[in-house]
Formats: C-alpha cells, sequence, structure tokens
C-alpha cells in the first residue's frame, strides 16, 4: 500500500500547480492541498506504526535526520522566548513544515519492498517528469497558464501567461524550482540509457530531450552548470567516458541557442568577472564606457540576502535566529541554515547529508541492475542540488523538498535491494 501512497506523492506534488487554500497570518506562504495529501500519508504511516517501530534508530542517517529536527524545534524555542527573534506561529510552521518534508524520508524507506516496486516508481517519476516538461514547454509556445509565487500577488493563485523576457516554470513556484527538479529525471535518463538490459532507449531519450528543453528555457544559470557538473561525474562513475565529450558539446551548443541563457552568463561575466579586473583601474569619467545592465539578482544577494543572513547567525551563532527569521528567501541554503539554526544545524544537517554519501559510497561504480542505477542517481542528483543551494533555498522550496526526501529514502532502502 505504501509504494502507492509514494507514487502518490511523485505524481500529485510535482503536477499540481501552488494554488493557495489557507492563507497564514504575517505572511504570503498558504496552506496548499499537496500539504493535506502528505498530512494524509503521514497519518496513514503513522496508524499502520503504531504497534511497532516508526523509525529504525539502528540505521546512523535515521538518527542525524532526528537530531537536525530536533535542533530546529530548540532553535525555534530560543528565538521565540529567549532572543525573541521569531514569533511562535512562524516559527512552529517552518519547524513542521520541515518535520513534513524530512519524514517522507522514513515512509518512503519504509515503503520499498522488491525491484519491482522499485521499477514502477522510477516509471511513474520520468512519465510525471514528462508531463512536467510537456506543460512548461506549453506556456512558452501555447500560452498555457503559470501559476507562481514569487511576489506577494503572484502567491495568491493568479493564473498568468508568459510575459515578454519571463521564464517558464511549468507547475512550480518558479523557474529555479522547475530547473532543479529537472537534474534527477535527467541524471536517471543517462544512467538508464547506459544499462543494456533497459529496453525503449527511444522512449528515455524523447523524455530526457523534453526534460532537458525544459530545463533551458527556465535559463537558471546555476542548474545548468550544476547539471553538466553532475552529469560529467556521472559519465565518470558508470565508465563512459566516451559520452564525456558529447556532452560538452551539448553545454557548448545549448548556451548559444538558448538567448535567455547566454545573456545571464554574459550578464554575469560583464558585471562580476570582468568588473573586479577593472576595478583598480583609474579611468576618467569621460571616458568610462556606458554602464553594463545590472546582474539584479546576483546583486541583491551580495547586497542585501546574504549579509542579512550573516546579521542573523551573528546574534546566535550557536543555534541562530529560528526558522522564518531571516524571510522567504536567503538565496543561499548555507547560509539560512547558519541563520535560522546556527553552528549547531548547519552541522547536524551536513551529518545528515555525510551519512548519505557514505552510504551510497560502495555502490559509486558503473552499475549492473536498475537498483545500482537508482542510488547512484540519487547520490549524484543530491549533489547537484548541493551546488544549487549555494545560489537558491532549494530544500525549502516545499516541491523539490518533497521530492528529493522522497527519492532519497526510496535510494536509501534500495541500497539494501542492490
Amino acid at each position: 500500500m505504501f509504494n502507492y501512497l509514494i507514487a502518490l506523492i511523485l505524481i500529485f506534488v510535482p503536477l499540481y500547480p501552488k494554488f493557495p487554500l489557507l492563507g497564514v497570518s504575517g505572511t504570503f506562504v498558504a496552506v496548499r492541498l499537496e500539504d493535506f495529501v502528505l498530512a494524509g500519508v503521514l497519518i496513514v504511516w503513522g496508524i499502520s506504526n503504531l504497534r511497532r517501530k516508526f523509525i529504525d534508530l539502528s540505521l546512523p542517517v535515521h538518527r542525524s535526520i532526528l537530531l537536525y529536527l530536533s535542533i530546529g524545534f530548540v532553535s525555534v524555542f530560543a528565538a521565540v522566548f529567549v532572543t525573541k527573534t521569531a514569533a511562535l506561529n512562524l516559527g512552529v510552521l517552518h519547524a513542521l513544515r520541515r518535520v513534513e518534508y524530512m519524514t517522507l524520508f522514513f515512509v518512503a524507506f519504509q515503503a520499498l519492498k522488491t525491484h519491482t516496486q522499485l521499477t514502477f516508481l522510477i516509471r511513474t517519476f520520468l512519465v510525471v517528469s514528462l508531463l512536467v516538461a510537456i506543460f512548461g514547454l506549453g506556456q512558452q509556445f501555447l500560452g498555457w497558464p503559470i501559476i507562481s509565487t514569487t511576489n506577494s500577488e503572484f502567491s495568491k493563485g493568479l493564473a498568468l501567461t508568459l510575459g515578454a523576457e519571463a521564464r517558464i516554470n511549468s507547475t512550480f513556484a518558479g523557474h529555479y524550482d522547475l530547473a532543479a527538479f529537472s537534474l534527477f529525471p535527467l541524471l536517471l535518463v543517462i544512467a538508464l540509457l547506459a544499462l543494456p538490459q533497459v529496453r525503449s532507449k527511444w522512449a528515455l531519450l524523447a523524455t530526457g530531450s523534453l526534460v532537458y528543453w525544459a530545463m533551458l528555457l527556465s535559463a537558471s544559470r546555476v542548474t545548468f552548470a550544476s547539471f553538466f557538473v553532475s552529469a560529467t561525474v556521472l559519465l565518470l562513475v558508470i565508465r563512459k567516458l566516451s559520452w564525456i565529450a558529447p556532452l560538452i558539446m551539448l553545454a557548448i551548443i545549448s548556451i548559444i541557442v538558448t538567448p535567455q541563457l547566454l545573456g545571464r552568463y554574459k550578464a554575469l561575466f560583464i558585471n562580476h568577472v570582468r568588473a573586479a579586473p577593472a576595478a583598480d583601474e583609474v579611468i576618467p569619467d569621460t571616458l568610462k564606457p556606458p554602464a553594463v545592465p545590472e546582474d539584479r539578482s546576483f546583486n541583491i544577494r551580495l547586497k542585501a540576502e546574504w549579509p542579512k543572513a550573516m546579521r542573523a547567525f551573528y546574534q546566535n551563532p550557536i543555534l541562530g535566529t529560528g526558522f522564518s527569521s531571516v524571510g522567504l528567501a536567503v538565496d543561499n541554503d548555507y547560509l539560512r541554515l547558519l541563520a535560522e539554526t546556527g553552528a549547531l544545524g548547519l552541522l547536524a544537517f551536513g551529518l545528515v547529508l555525510i551519512r548519505i554519501f557514505k552510504s551510497s559510497r560502495p555502490f559509486l561504480h558503473a552499475p549492473k541492475s536498475v537498483a545500482e542505477a537508482f542510488v547512484v542517481v540519487t547520490t549524484l542528483g543530491l549533489l547537484g542540488l548541493l551546488f544549487n543551494a549555494m545560489f537558491i533555498d532549494v530544500f525549502e522550496a516545499s516541491k523539490i523538498a518533497v521530492i528529493t526526501w522522497v527519492l532519497l529514502g526510496t535510494s536509501e532502502k534500495a541500497k539494501k535491494l542492490a
């Protein structure tokens, strides 16, 4: 039964747009239908475990997740009642969101029993990824609606269409989320294509091509880079060295033929790389070249969001200033961890990641089965997300967080099947 509940999550969460149901006072974050679906799954899981252990505490990664969540609640308590840096309702709400996301790791771990179930979940995930890509392409070329949460007005559930210079987000909250989601299916397609026993490779190629196209149209610089880094590492791990040169050519061609992506990389180079060597040059005002367009998203991080997070960290370096205390966006998950949960929270979250990578280490070789390939893909997909996390709050994006912890929990169990 739980395998079908996991499939339900993999279908519903990525495909259902972010329509709000209930508003939360003091923020434009809303409770959504997906929260009720996830709550239902967790309730069913909890009831079924009343007569046995909910979590296998013999596994190090399980203990690490519980440690991180515990530190998060202690941080909220300190923020609300000691440092007065977070409101009770928002602090608890954000802490419960982490519980909601990360508990799915345990549910997925318990759900997976057989190779057949794993194959079913992989097929489900790839079909869902294809539908996400098709909807995103429909936004670009057919005027299909967009539901976004990138500002307070959009978060009311307005159905919009793609404007000039806007980037697709498919069923996700924003284009960064869509791009981050694309990492897992793209790496999965590459790994499955390398397995000789896998059939329907043309269908895999078609799915991968459409997902990749949608990722390009999202024009996310950081995800584009993290995908090609992760994919290169994947090809090294699975011993497909002859595929690396075509992969590099694909990256070069993709940048050239995607105007928005090319323009954003040019802006990054002009405003930050090229501007740095020129900073020490003394040029008469009359000879200075015209100002170049500002790389607004990067400058917001450098001048506003990241300094704000560091100021919060300095207020309480041990426990931070509590969940929700730095607002909705920091655009760096590591700084958010430091700001909201302090050094203890960052170390505890890092311990979760270390133990996941440690348990994956024996499987980082050319896979011989679908289960081994899935473990390699989720491990390197996590690596790609960690690269993204330097510029995006990727583990706080609800759809990405849910999908990530479900896939990681499934992968942890797949290690026992491989």
